[in-house]
């Protein structure tokens, strides 16, 4: 084809499309990881790289992983040790060259179309915006029903770093897509065991997100799920939280925050352990301690109400209420 000056034309280059790299850190789910791993395979997106990487499990996930060895877009790193989630992230993000990262859990999965979705959305956004987000679904394995997520109706935009702080809404987890630059400033944190979806408080310091305002992923839901353990969350929350308003990256205008902030996580662990009859004088300790941190805390109903429950036997077990 030739212009109107009778100079040869030719059709510039296909655009390669972005390269995203799917991180799987796995542990002990042997009986999930092909259905994790199948929803990558499905992905209508397809210039993508799957890390999978596992922490030392002792079920038969290497086994069942061995079927994936000569596949030429899967790289398996298979641990004996268990050394924590964090680790195996940083460590698998070491490895990825993608130019996008999507976090997937090895018990949970994709919906076909996530990345494509989320990367069309990303086309249209500024570089300043680091995370593509969206609704998910829940998945019970008790009634095995795929239900909407409670938090599909909490979707922000833009500088979420207050609402993230505030819990107005919380990323779902396993629906990022992220920018490989913002892993690359923000390490997952070796002295958690799981920083979990903790992490995108970080990114939302120096990045906006958007969102797809559909589902598209599911987590499951069953016994051991690594949420479960509600002690231990309740400390690292805490620990983390401090750890964030004393970051040099953390806004000042935030400040004022902190108390409130670090309040409520002892006000919701201090009710959660006398509603479920757990030990009163532990979530009497608690809601003490929210008080002593913000004062404002006694005019939430549960803080002095708890406080007089925080005294009878640890026998009685409240009905859960909305906040």
């Amino acid at each position: 084809m030739t212009d109107k000056h009778g100079n040869l034309q030719t059709k510039p280059p296909a655009k390669t499309p972005p390269l995203v790299s799917v991180i799987i850190p796995s542990y002990n789910h042997a009986q999930y990881i092909d259905q994790a791993i199948a929803s990558i395979k499905d992905q209508t997106h397809r210039h993508w790289e799957l890390i999978i990487i596992d922490d030392g499990s002792t079920d038969n996930t290497h086994t069942v992983l061995q079927k994936y060895r000569h596949d030429p877009r899967i790289r398996l790193r298979l641990h004996k040790t268990n050394r924590g989630q964090t680790v195996r992230l940083n460590e698998a993000l070491d490895m990825a060259k993608g130019e996008y990262i999507s976090l997937l859990p090895s018990d949970d999965w994709y919906l076909p179309q996530k990345l494509e979705k989320q990367l069309a959305l990303f086309e249209q956004l500024p570089n300043n915006y680091g995370v593509v987000y969206s609704q998910g679904l829940r998945y019970y394995e008790d009634t095995k029903k795929n239900l909407p997520a409670k938090t599909n109706h909490q979707l922000k935009r833009g500088n979420v770093l207050a609402d993230l702080l505030t819990g107005d809404f919380f990323v779902y987890p396993n629906t990022p897509l992220v920018r490989a630059c913002c892993f690359q400033h923000y390490r997952f944190d070796e002295s958690y065991f799981a920083e979990g979806e903790a992490i995108y408080f970080k990114i939302a310091m120096r990045w906006l997100f958007d969102y797809v305002p559909e589902p598209l992923a599911v987590m499951r839901d069953h016994s051991y799920n690594t949420g479960k353990q509600t002690w231990r969350m309740f400390e690292d929350n805490l620990r983390y939280r401090q750890e964030l308003f004393a970051h040099p990256d953390f806004p000042p205008s935030l400040q004022p925050l902190k108390k409130p902030v670090l309040a409520k996580l002892y006000r919701l662990k201090g009710w959660e352990m006398i509603r479920c009859g757990h030990n009163n004088k532990v979530g009497r300790k608690l809601l003490l301690q929210c008080v002593k941190a913000y004062p404002p805390s006694l005019a939430y109903w549960r803080v002095p109400i708890g406080l007089l429950l925080s005294f009878l036997p640890n026998t009685m077990v409240i009905k859960k209420s909305n906040p």
